[in-house]
């Protein structure tokens, strides 16, 4: 039954997929607001493929730590497509740190350069993370929507731990404003890279901004304690939960 309601929900996802990536296009002579709607769409439709198709619910927890009415990071746990594509749902017109790779996609790189996504392209003289803190500061400045980064690079399977990247420390010091960690479970429900998608209730959990203001190894070590630590327990949750693995 898992396999029958994967295979089903799979097909309608790139179903979806395609009418996005060939609406798209009409967006790019249009105001920036009707390229989010599409990607909005998209997240919806998601939500609710899974929902009744693979009986799989997404749960936001932590609202309330949002910051309203500032600039700030978000920092987000990353093991399946599930959190990219919800962040959309519950952040408003979030800005994202994405793979250069990405812009080489047709239609699908010029849709992120529309929504301005920020790809890292080195400048002479500078460094990678130097180019990135000054990329994404002008982007902040300019256009003062949350900044969202994945700070382990990639997303990582369920029982694997990657290392965080220097980049978010990096923003972190250089635009001085809050961070808002997020824990996910997502990748026991959606693992990375495989077929399968499994019922249940996938938790992102918004957790309490870090101030700006703290020493870069102090940040850096908080950061990835306070994201582990809460992602590893909400795993335990849905393990706890769940019965209908096969």
């Amino acid at each position: 039954m898992i396999f029958i309601r994967s295979l089903v929900s799979n097909i309608v996802f790139y179903i979806v997929l395609i009418i996005c990536i060939i609406i798209a296009p009409i967006t790019f002579i249009l105001p920036r607001i009707f390229i989010f709607k599409i990607i909005s769409f998209q997240s919806f439709h998601l939500k609710i493929n899974l929902r009744y198709i693979v009986n799989l619910e997404v749960e936001y927890r932590g609202i309330e730590n949002i910051p309203k009415d500032r600039k700030y990071l978000i920092a987000s746990k990353h093991q399946s497509l599930a959190e990219a594509a919800f962040m959309f749902d519950a952040i408003d017109h979030p800005s994202v740190i994405a793979k250069k790779q990405l812009l080489l996609i047709p239609i699908v790189g010029l849709a992120f350069k529309k929504a301005n996504f920020i790809y890292v392209n080195r400048t002479k003289g500078e460094t990678p993370i130097e180019t990135l803190v000054r990329t994404s500061k002008q982007s902040m400045e300019k256009d003062p929507r949350p900044l969202l980064i994945f700070p382990e690079g990639t997303r990582t399977p369920i029982g694997e731990k990657k290392p965080y990247k220097y980049g978010i420390t990096a923003l972190y010091k250089g635009l001085n404003v809050p961070c808002l960690p997020v824990a996910v479970n997502t990748g026991y429900f959606w693992p990375r890279r495989k077929f399968l998608r499994y019922p249940g209730k996938m938790i992102i959990e918004f957790l309490k901004p870090i101030e700006p203001g703290l020493e870069a190894e102090d940040f850096s070590k908080i950061l990835e304690q306070t994201i582990e630590k809460r992602s590893h327990e909400l795993l335990l949750e849905a393990q706890n939960q769940s019965t209908d693995r096969v």
